[in-house]
C-alpha cells in the first residue's frame, strides 16, 4: 500500500470507520488513481456524488437537495466542469449493488421528497450507519478523504505537467514521451500521448475528395472526441474526412471490445492498445479467447469490425519518426500540453 492510501486508513480511524465497512472498501477502491504511477481512471463522478450527499449531512440537510442544486455542486468542484448526470441517476448505486451485493436502503444515493414533484436526492444514513458506525463521522470521513484525494491528484499532474512544459530538448521530450509507454502509467496519460503522436503521423497525408464534381484537397485530420469522463459512446477519437472512430484501451478482454462495438451499432472501430502484441496477435487473441464461450460465426461477424490497431509497436515507431525533427518534437510536446490542460479542466 503506498503512503497515499495510507492516508486514507489513517481517516477512517481518526472519524471512527470500520475498515470492513462498506464506505470504507469503496472510497479505499476509488482512490486508486490517488497514486503516482497508477493506471486507475479517476472516477470523480460517483465520488463527488457522493461527496456533495454527504456535505449535506453534515450541514445537516438530512432531507436532501434537488438534483439541479446536486449536480451544480458536483460541476463547481475541481475538474467537475464536464461531469454528466448518471453518477445522482443511477451509476453510483449500481457500483455499490454490484460491487457489494447490498439491499436498496444501504444504496448511497436515495430518493428524497420535496412534495413539489422536483427530483431530489439525499444520502443513505443506513451506509453512514453500518456496524454502529456514527453517521456524522463517516460523512465527515468520506468529505475529508475525497478532499484529500483531490489534492493528490492535482499535485501528480501538475507535477508531470510542470516536467513536460520545461522540458527544453528533444532527448528529454521524448524520454517524458515514452512515460506513457510503462503498464503503470495513467490512462489518461496514454490517451493523451497514443492522440498527440497518431494526430502527427495522420497529418502527413492528404487526400482528394469529389464532391458535386468538385475536388477538395485536405489533410487528414485526427480530433480528441472528449475527455475521460465524458459520455462519448465509447469513441475517443474521430479521423476527419475519413470517419474513422477510435478507441483507447489497455484490456485485450474480448467483452469490452464487443460491448464497444454495440455502443455503436456495430459500426467499425480502430483500437488503440497498450500492448507489446502485434496487432495481428491481438485479432488472434481476441477471436481464440471469444470463441470459447460465443458461437464462431458471431466472434467472427463482431471480429470484422475491427479496423485499424495501433499497439505499442507502431507508437514506438511513430515517436522514432517524430524525433528525427526538432520541429515535430515541438508539435508534439504542445499538442501534448494542450490536450493535458483540456484533460485536466486547466482551461475551463
Amino acid at each position: 500500500m503506498t503512503t497515499d492510501h495510507l492516508f486514507f486508513q489513517a481517516e477512517a480511524d481518526q472519524y471512527n470507520v470500520h475498515h470492513s465497512s462498506i464506505i470504507h472498501q469503496y472510497i479505499s477502491r476509488k482512490t486508486k488513481a490517488s497514486e503516482r504511477d497508477s493506471k486507475a481512471r479517476r472516477s470523480l463522478g460517483n465520488l463527488y456524488a457522493l461527496y456533495v450527499l454527504c456535505q449535506d449531512y453534515l450541514n445537516e440537510n438530512y432531507n436532501g437537495s434537488t438534483f439541479t442544486d446536486l449536480m451544480a455542486r458536483m460541476k463547481n468542484m475541481p475538474f467537475g466542469a464536464k461531469l454528466q448526470n448518471h453518477p445522482l441517476d443511477n451509476r453510483l448505486n449500481d457500483e455499490v449493488r454490484r460491487q457489494y451485493g447490498v439491499t436498496n436502503e444501504f444504496l448511497p444515493v436515495q430518493p428524497a421528497d420535496f412534495g413539489d414533484k422536483r427530483k431530489a436526492r439525499k444520502i443513505s444514513v443506513m451506509l453512514l450507519s453500518e456496524n454502529g458506525m456514527n453517521p456524522k463521522e463517516t460523512a465527515a470521513y468520506v468529505v475529508a478523504s475525497i478532499d484529500k484525494y483531490i489534492n493528490i491528484i492535482n499535485d501528480n499532474q501538475t507535477a508531470y505537467l510542470t516536467e513536460i512544459e520545461s522540458a527544453d530538448s528533444d532527448k528529454e521530450i521524448v524520454y517524458l514521451v515514452k512515460q506513457a509507454f510503462e503498464y503503470t502509467s495513467d490512462a489518461r496519460l496514454f490517451e493523451i500521448i497514443s492522440f498527440a503522436l497518431l494526430h502527427l503521423h495522420y497529418y502527413q497525408t492528404e487526400v482528394t475528395l469529389i464532391l458535386n464534381g468538385e475536388f477538395k484537397t485536405e489533410k487528414l485530420c485526427l480530433y480528441r472526441t472528449g475527455r475521460t469522463n465524458a459520455n462519448d459512446g465509447g469513441i475517443d477519437f474521430v479521423l476527419k474526412p475519413l470517419g474513422k472512430f477510435f478507441q483507447v484501451t489497455e484490456t485485450l478482454d474480448f467483452k469490452k471490445y464487443f460491448l464497444d462495438f454495440d455502443k455503436i451499432n456495430r459500426f467499425q472501430l480502430s483500437f488503440v492498445i497498450k500492448t507489446d502484441l502485434t496487432s495481428e496477435a491481438v485479432r488472434e487473441q481476441i477471436s481464440s479467447t471469444a470463441k470459447k464461450s460465443l458461437p464462431s460465426d458471431l466472434v467472427q461477424r463482431y471480429v470484422s469490425l475491427f479496423d485499424d490497431i495501433y499497439t505499442l509497436n507502431e507508437l514506438r515507431i511513430i515517436l522514432d519518426w517524430v524525433q528525427r525533427s526538432n520541429d515535430l518534437v515541438s508539435k508534439l510536446k504542445e499538442i501534448i500540453i494542450n490536450c493535458f490542460k483540456l484533460e485536466y479542466g486547466l482551461l475551463d
